[in-house]
């Protein structure tokens, strides 16, 4: 057997990966909303094989597939019982701007 050392960035990129992979396997409509991804690429990350993935981590290095959001900052400070609401603000209001008449 081959021992592989991975960095902490790849260990997570070949855990997101692999996660992603198996709800697009399972439920396509429902990983698109739970991952925020594109039908298209659910599709194509659904069918990496195991050896797909493997290769995708090594050849991708240091750099990361999935980064954090752009309001961690406001999640880690906020109360617990506000993140619900906070946690899903940003989905509904991305590209929208208030408008008054």
């Amino acid at each position: 057997m081959t021992s592989v050392n991975w960095s902490e960035v790849q260990t997570l990129n070949f855990t997101a990966i692999a996660l992603v992979r198996d709800a697009a396997r399972e439920d396509l409509a429902a990983a698109c909303c739970r991952f925020g991804l594109s039908k298209d690429v659910l599709q194509r990350i659904s069918t990496l094989t195991h050896t797909d993935v493997l290769s995708l981590i090594a050849h991708v290095g240091e750099e990361p597939l999935f980064v954090p959001r752009g309001d961690l900052t406001n999640l880690l400070s906020a109360h617990p019982t506000v993140l619900p609401v906070l946690a899903t603000m940003p989905k509904r209001h991305v590209g929208h701007t208030a408008t008054t008449n």
